[in-house]
């Protein structure tokens, strides 16, 4: 039965929903989950996981098993007319990132988020559809009906539609969504490949006008069998119309489009699921329009190249989140919530236009190869309102207010007989005071007055890392997680003089900087996000 009211209303189950909801009812808010389905749907709709998105599934403490759900991808293999075009292949760096790129197909990663949701006492509820909502007396009144037709009002104090590209929730508020759609058609099919080339790589198959007709296919690994693929192919013109409606392709089917694609010698088998399909590039102006929030495929979609789609969706609920759940416990500054918008709008629209530009270059038969951007380690939010820098002196290529916390792995911590991670540190819903020190006394006497001023929000909200330099030896203290730069690995990351500070986001982006640290420059910057009394 549904509750009269919840402080959030998440419309849509998909991986997007999914995670806002289970870091909300990680951080004590209090979540309704609704989405039209009866049950899930066991499609790999979405398959490539960047690093970036490991690491959101690190916070909520899912990525491990990610990782064993899925499958590594090695690199990018592209063959022009049957010959492999080594210029525009490559192959993933086994060293230097946090983590590789996965494929994981979707079904997966929403079983993972659910299992996550559910150990906070969250849940999904199955059937129950958004008809309507209207924002009165500070609140939004959903109008629902449950899985018999029976119609519900639930007050909520915020909603967000996760609700893909058809999204009721954005045609309520009457944003458009500007953009358009690619005139070709495209199937997917989930098989099994038999082929001499090993398994591993993305493999893009591209054919020139000649020995064979004209043809692009890509086939992505899928965990499962070591000859599942997902296999995407362009449908020629000729074929486009008679597909139309038909968008479920039987085998046969399936095996005449992706065929004349394949290397000689290949065989098709087990086809699990397939769709014919349109891509559009579309994104609305605003991600937010009071009480009430859009995130994902309601708010930007753009063509599957880099498997961005997914990720940036992801991507959006971290950085909303975090702001949802100050806003629900009293705390948040009134332009927080303003924020989540003007941070990831300028990400939907750099995604729209480049996956955009990369879809064409494949359609042209050039191949977009995956870059360091793909990785969506380079997001930034520099210049936010809700950030700011004492510092703007220093390297501008340097981690800095916007940017997200750089991975360090070689840190030691006394009585721990293992590295720690910089990473094990920040995020999880807190804001972290991080700290480094090169030399006793006043820089050390510095950081521990300036953590002092975390005492005004809830312990787990808020947390002090000191990184000390080796042989910089500290006192005890409960309330300070100390680490030692053994490796030199922070000073060469962060080349900053000893006393300097950084107040880290509860989504992993560092919000200030500063070379001073006291009890009120660290008010200071957390006054940038939190009504502090």
């Amino acid at each position: 039965m549904l509750n009269a009211a919840t402080d959030v209303l998440i419309v849509g189950a998909g991986p997007v929903g999914l995670l806002l909801a289970t870091e909300l009812r990680r951080d004590g808010v209090d979540v309704r989950l609704i989405d039209s389905m009866a049950a899930r749907i066991f499609y790999c709709k979405a398959l490539g996981v960047t690093p970036r998105t490991i690491e959101i599934f690190e916070d909520i403490g899912i990525a491990q098993r990610a990782i064993e759900a899925g499958t590594w991808l090695t690199g990018i293999e592209s063959w022009q007319d049957g010959v492999r075009d080594s210029a525009r292949s490559m192959s993933v760096p086994t060293q230097g990132l946090p983590y590789g790129s996965l494929s994981l197909a979707q079904f997966e990663t929403e079983r993972l988020l659910e299992a996550a949701l559910a150990t906070h006492g969250g849940r999904v509820e199955y059937g129950v559809e958004l008809i309507a909502f209207e924002e009165h007396e500070g609140a939004v009144h959903a109008q629902l009906t449950d899985p018999h037709g029976q119609a519900h009002t639930l007050r909520c104090r915020w909603l967000v539609g996760c609700d893909g590209a058809h999204s009721k929730v954005r045609s309520t508020l009457g944003l458009p969504f500007e953009g358009g759609h690619y005139p070709q058609t495209f199937a997917l099919a989930d098989l099994d490949v038999e082929w001499d080339l090993p398994r591993g790589p993305m493999y893009r198959f591209d054919w020139s006008a000649g020995a064979r007709p004209k043809a692009s296919l890509a086939a992505v690994p899928i965990r499962g069998s070591a000859r599942r693929y997902r296999l995407s192919v362009v449908v020629p013109e000729e074929r486009a119309v008679a597909l139309a409606n038909t968008p479920s392709p039987d085998f046969d089917t399936m095996r005449a489009l992706l065929q004349p694609a394949l290397p000689d010698g290949t065989q098709l088998s087990s086809m699990r699921w397939s769709s014919v399909y349109r891509v559009s590039h579309r994104i609305v102006p605003a991600y937010a329009r009071s009480r009430v929030f859009i995130a994902g495929d309601a708010a930007h979609i753009h063509p599957p190249v880099g498997g961005q789609g997914m990720n940036t969706g992801l991507q959006d609920a971290h950085n909303l989140a975090w702001k949802l759940t100050l806003a629900a416990k009293g705390l948040a500054q009134p332009e927080l919530l303003e924020s989540y918008s003007e941070e990831r709008h300028p990400v939907g629209v750099d995604v729209v236009q480049s996956t955009s530009a990369a879809l064409n270059a494949v359609l042209a038969r050039g191949v977009a190869t995956p870059a360091m951007r793909e990785t969506q380690l380079l997001v930034t939010y520099r210049g936010s309102r809700i950030v700011s820098d004492e510092c703007p002196d220093m390297d501008a290529t340097l981690p800095a207010p916007g940017d997200r916390v750089p991975e360090l792995g070689s840190l030691r911590q006394t009585f721990v007989g293992h590295a720690r991670r910089l990473h094990e540190c920040v995020g999880r819903g807190r804001h972290v005071l991080l700290g480094y020190i090169d030399a006793p006394g006043i820089q050390y006497d510095a950081f521990v007055e300036g953590s002092s001023a975390l005492d005004a929000l809830p312990h787990e909200l808020a947390s002090a890392v000191l990184i000390a330099a080796p042989g910089c030896e500290v006192p005890p203290n409960e309330q300070i997680t100390v680490l030692t730069d053994a490796a030199n690995e922070f000073t060469t990351a962060f080349r900053a003089p000893g006393g300097t500070v950084w107040g880290v986001r509860p989504d992993g982006h560092i919000g200030w900087r500063s070379r001073h640290c006291s009890k009120e420059a660290v008010k200071g910057w957390l006054r940038r996000s939190i009504e502090l009394d």
